[in-house]
């Protein structure tokens, strides 16, 4: 009887099929190229999320420019109890996540706690996903008063307004109250601020936006350090740079531009003063 020997044991393969080694060549390859493809298609996704978000700037600035139009070249403020001139400073636009409808900004109570896109709403159809930019994870929820509402239930508040497009800023000489701005009579509105994306809901100046004012040495000291311990885990100042370490920024005129990151900028460009540098 023939004598046939087996083949070796590493040339062994089923009809069609692979050995392991070919397999495992294969494996590789796609892992490789899974890693070089990832972060491009998710810089790809962010830069879809940051178009978005520079639309909705754009929408912004056509509902409160029309507003200002409707409103004595103002935009919107109210009277406190002190009668000084405010810019809601809040993030809410219900009292409660269980309530549907928009805060009474003509009550005091509700004036308080109200985003500043309450006043413009109407102008944007009802549309509070309009103020919200998409790549926002968390903005300031108002921890340090107790609050421990969903994050979604702020996610709506994600473009901070700079306070001095409608105030004018307070003058260190006198003790008048702040008075309400006329878009005219701003100094360089090119250059100014409108919103921009932020972890907070109105930026006050030298504590809580990019400005570094005289007297500071960087920007956002109040979420790097005061505030900091009610968001463990979270870096806040980077809610300020969410398109690959970008701000999306609306200027006053209507424009929108993206400010890297950095320690800050020229102060001037919240106050509205004309600044010693213009942004690029």
């Amino acid at each position: 009887m023939p004598h046939f020997s087996a083949p070796p044991r590493q040339a062994v393969r089923l009809a069609g099929g692979f050995t392991l080694i070919e397999l495992l060549v294969v494996i590789a390859v796609i892992a490789i190229l899974a890693g070089l493809l990832l972060p491009a298609l998710a810089k790809a996704k962010e830069k879809g999320r940051h178009a978005a978000c520079i639309n909705n700037l754009r929408q912004v600035s056509l509902g409160t420019t029309m507003y200002a139009q409707d409103n004595a070249d103002a935009f919107h403020h109210y009277l406190d109890p002190g009668r000084r001139a405010q810019v809601p400073n809040h993030g809410q636009w219900t009292l409660t996540p269980q309530h549907k409808e928009l805060l009474d900004l003509a009550n005091p109570n509700h004036a308080q706690i109200a985003y500043w896109g309450v006043a413009y709403i109407s102008y944007f159809a009802g549309t509070k996903r309009t103020f919200r930019c998409p790549s926002a994870k968390i903005v300031d929820e108002w921890r340090e008063t107790g609050l421990a509402y969903p994050h979604e239930f702020w996610l709506n508040s994600s473009y901070g307004i700079n306070r001095f497009v409608a105030l004018e800023p307070p003058n260190p000489l006198t003790a008048d109250p702040e008075r309400a701005r006329k878009l005219s009579g701003m100094a360089s509105p090119q250059t100014t601020v409108f919103a921009q994306d932020s972890a907070e809901q109105r930026m006050e100046g030298p504590e809580d936006s990019l400005g570094v004012f005289p007297g500071y040495q960087e920007c956002l000291t109040q979420w790097k350090y005061r505030l900091a311990g009610f968001y463990p885990g979270k870096k806040m100042e980077f809610e300020w740079f969410r398109h690959n370490r970008q701000c999306a920024t609306l200027w006053v005129p209507g424009n929108v531009s993206s400010i890297r990151h950095s320690r800050g900028v020229d102060y001037r460009w919240y106050s509205g003063e004309v600044p010693n540098e213009s942004p690029r």
